[in-house]
């Protein structure tokens, strides 16, 4: 069991009814990037040594981990929480669903396929190879760029995100970087090397003159960090509302006498297909915010007739106000609810062919995203 100052302690495990339950420590606190802002707004200052502090604990976190032969596999800001609300307070690594043990005296793990958030993802795993403990000190590279920046240094969707990953060119031009140490982007750099060979050890990192002189690193405000990060912060909250609503608005169609597979259904229904097309969308709206985004990313963006599609949907939706007229009823998906059970309640042959037309025009990708998009706007305003 892991017990370190830095990560969040697991205190009891027990089952119950065929359920195996975990209890962890409360955490007060929120992630660290939504923490940041709200000290932030609250008249702390935020600096780079705010952020090394910061840092330094989720490097200990992994550096006891990698001393036990466990790889995190999933760092980023949802899985380093703050303990308390206050000032003071420690920051403790989570999230260790993913983690893997390397095998007795193995550097890396002979396991293949893409783990934890795509945009978190090191080079060597976006190529589906064998990684090893490097791949969290990619991640931890990902993280501080994120908090000297407000920015992720990889941006988009699918391929178009893994490939930008997998070339590793990162750039440090964005006006947010104009008020950051030469030492701090070193490091970044250092962290962010596309080889794995190449990028440091936990414990040489932590040597690394910019952890080490955290007393002599500057003390200005990071003002364009915070703006960032709130912004950062918001698409994750976007991100989040929307697949909320994607599971609060799922329709479940079955019917014994028609060959309507539920589980196809289910696999069809908004919160997948459609729903990941609208999270990708907003992920390749920030790339082409971007002033530094990959060349090679924009002119896929630019090709991608999909991606316009979607925007002209959203387009549409934006300019379509809704009036206090034209609102829906608060128990509007209810009703659509209760219009899908009559539907499937309908019985005999008879009408069997209009149902099935009807159950495949309403699981069609792009009747899912409508309607997402469209219920999104409506109960968003």
């Amino acid at each position: 069991m892991l017990k370190h100052p830095h990560i969040v302690e697991l205190l009891e495990t027990y089952s119950s009814e065929g359920m195996l339950y975990m209890v962890f420590e409360y955490m007060e606190g929120s992630d660290i990037c939504f923490e940041v802002v709200r000290r932030a707004v609250g008249g702390f200052v935020y600096s780079e040594a705010v952020a090394c502090h910061y840092m330094r604990q989720i490097l200990e976190a992994l550096r006891y981990c990698h001393e036990n032969d466990i790889i995190h596999r999933d760092i980023r800001p949802a899985c380093a929480l703050l303990a308390t609300a206050d000032n003071s307070a420690p920051v403790k690594l989570g999230g260790f669903g993913a983690a893997v043990q390397l095998p007795n005296g193995r550097d890396s793990v002979e396991t293949y396929g893409r783990v934890g958030c795509p945009h978190y993802m090191a080079p060597e795993v976006v190529k589906n190879r064998v990684y090893g403990k490097a791949c969290d000190v990619w991640g931890a590279g990902v993280m501080l760029h994120v908090l000297l920046s407000g920015r992720l240094p990889f941006v988009g969707s699918g391929k178009r995100l893994t490939d930008s990953i997998a070339r590793g060119r990162v750039v440090l031009d964005s006006p947010e970087w104009k008020l950051i140490s030469s030492s701090a982007k070193d490091l970044v750099l250092k962290m962010l090397a596309p080889n794995p060979h190449h990028r440091p050890k936990i414990s040489a990192i932590l040597e690394h003159p910019w952890m080490r002189d955290r007393d002599k690193l500057q003390k200005l405000h990071l003002a364009e960090a915070v703006e960032g990060l709130k912004r950062y912060n918001a698409r994750r909250k976007l991100k989040g509302a929307v697949q909320a609503l994607a599971g609060a608005v799922s329709l479940d169609c079955t019917d014994s006498d028609i060959n309507v597979n539920s589980e196809e259904w289910i696999d069809e229904e908004i919160g997948t297909e459609a729903v990941q097309r609208i999270l990708d969308s907003l992920d390749d709206i920030v790339a082409l915010q971007d002033p530094c985004v990959d060349i090679n990313v924009l002119m896929s963006m630019l090709t991608d007739s999909r991606l316009h599609s979607l925007l002209q949907l959203f387009d549409k939706i934006s300019f379509n106000v809704v009036s206090p007229s034209r609102a829906p009823p608060p128990d509007a998906i209810n009703r659509c609810r209760d219009a899908i059970d009559a539907i499937s309640s309908v019985t005999g042959h008879r009408y069997a062919r209009d149902r099935i037309e009807l159950v495949n025009i309403l699981a069609t990708p792009h009747m899912q995203v409508s309607v997402a998009c469209n219920l999104f706007v409506i109960f968003s305003h």
